[in-house]
């Protein structure tokens, strides 16, 4: 079995390695960079440290991201020039996919010494992870990074380490830099880790004060920005994205739940903003550049302050829209986008239009091309079957006493994220959370082979 172990894992690789290359081939050119949400912010902020050394937005600091991915984007820019580094940042993030794939197999064996290389398989050839990892986007750098620290965490369980407390800490650190949705998962790490250490050894001692270490290497690892930004602005903050991130919600909360469309959710968000900043000096400045750095603050409040006084059913209804957005759309968009296929009108007037939960999402099938249609139903497919396997995996993990405190942990990082996404959901952000959401489908495989007397008690205990 080992022998047929080794020779599934190359051909894993043979086979990742062909599909990619085809997927490059058939893409247009330049789709690399046109497709890739934020890309042009990403690339243009990696130009600017190579020309500069610093991240500016034309004569002004940057401020509306973190700086990690263009510092990844950068170093084959360097080397390679602008044309010949899209060829080079395919391969590297593919690469990163691919070990990705490999350090789930190290968080499953916390659960099973088997299928370790089927869990490989469905994370680096989801098709929603695999079509991102061409793109220029963050997801893939900072799925690396997340997935790496859930490791260590895991780790730190069984070994209560300074050095992987510190390294948890660093790992998540560099997360925040790549995507500042890390920031969470870095101040909740603590209280994570010491829940699962109560599940499992059911009592508490002194020394898990040291779970406090992560915050602390984490926010050293993080803090040179937040000292830039002050220097630059005289105020401390990662990022002045906060504002326009709370915008979107507002009016994905109306779209989603009140049925408004896009264009009089933007009306509607605009009278509120006009009326929160009054006779305020920098209004007339605000309504105009809500992204400024200066902005952010009304911005936020008064977005806030907005999703706040809607209805508790309004909520309701557009959570229940968005996550499910979240959790089973299947990535079909970004492949179709890649690949040059028509439809791209189509979904950018279903996501203007009131939605209409099933009867939208009907009317947008039935208008689909063929080409676009086949790639919508193949990955919707792939991702209820996984979906429907994960949930039983959820359940076994909570069910088995061994298996509850790391199932626990992995379902407290599913919720931060997802509550963190709140009506903003949608596959791309699904990508960090792949990796997780497939070893919990793997889990429901084991569990379902093992209920049907089917496993095979010969099988080789290598996970590889």
């Amino acid at each position: 079995m080992v022998k047929n172990d080794s020779f599934f894992e190359k051909s894993l690789l043979v086979i990742f390695v062909v599909i990619n290359v085809v997927l490059y081939i058939f893409s247009y050119d330049g789709a690399t960079l046109n497709e890739g949400a934020d890309a042009s912010q990403y690339y243009m902020q990696a130009l600017s440290f190579l020309e500069s050394g610093q991240f500016n937005d034309g004569d002004v600091p940057f401020t509306f991201g973190t700086p990690l991915y263009s510092i990844f984007l950068s170093i084959p820019i360097y080397i390679f020039g602008l044309q010949g580094s899209i060829v080079v940042i395919v391969f590297l993030q593919c690469a990163l996919l691919y070990i990705t794939g490999f350090l789930s197999r190290k968080i499953l064996l916390q659960f099973s010494n088997k299928f370790g290389v089927l869990l490989h398989a469905v994370v680096i050839f989801n098709p929603n992870s695999i079509i991102t990892a061409h793109l220029v986007q963050s997801e893939t750098l900072f799925t690396f990074l997340f997935i790496w620290s859930v490791v260590i965490a895991f780790k730190i369980v069984t070994d209560f380490s300074l050095k992987n407390i510190v390294l948890l800490g660093v790992l998540t650190g560099l997360a925040t830099l790549t995507r500042p949705v890390a920031l969470y998962l870095l101040i909740l790490w603590p209280i994570f880790i010491l829940i699962t250490l109560i599940i499992k050894f059911k009592q508490i001692s002194n020394k898990y004060v040291k779970l406090l270490v992560i915050v602390l290497a984490g926010g050293l690892i993080i803090s040179p920005w937040y000292v830039r930004n002050y220097i630059n602005f005289g105020e401390v903050f990662l990022t002045s994205n906060s504002g326009a991130y709370l915008k979107d919600q507002y009016l994905q909360l109306k779209a989603k739940g009140s049925n408004l469309s896009l264009e009089d959710a933007q009306k509607k968000h605009k009278k509120i903003f006009k009326n929160y900043l009054g006779n305020n000096i920098d209004a007339d400045f605000c309504l105009k550049n809500e992204r400024h750095w200066s902005c952010n603050s009304a911005v936020t409040h008064a977005s806030l302050e907005a999703i706040t006084v809607e209805p508790l059913a309004v909520h309701v209804k557009a959570l229940i829209a968005s996550w499910g957005t979240l959790f089973m759309s299947g990535g079909a968009s970004n492949i179709r986008n890649y690949l040059g296929l028509s439809g791209k009108d189509l979904i950018v007037n279903f996501q203007n239009k009131s939605f209409n939960g099933l009867k939208s999402i009907l009317e947008l099938i039935k208008n689909m091309e063929s080409a676009y249609f086949f790639i919508f139903i193949f990955t919707v497919v792939f991702t209820v079957i996984f979906r429907i396997a994960g949930i039983i995996g959820i359940f076994y993990c909570l069910n088995n006493k061994e298996f509850r405190p790391y199932g626990v942990l992995l379902i407290e990082i599913i919720s931060i994220f997802t509550a963190s996404y709140l009506y903003l959901g949608q596959s791309r952000f699904r990508v960090p959370l792949e990796p997780i959401l497939m070893l919990f489908a793997v889990i429901g495989i084991l569990f379902v082979i093992k209920a049907l007397g089917l496993n095979n008690k010969g099988k080789s205990s290598e996970t590889k």
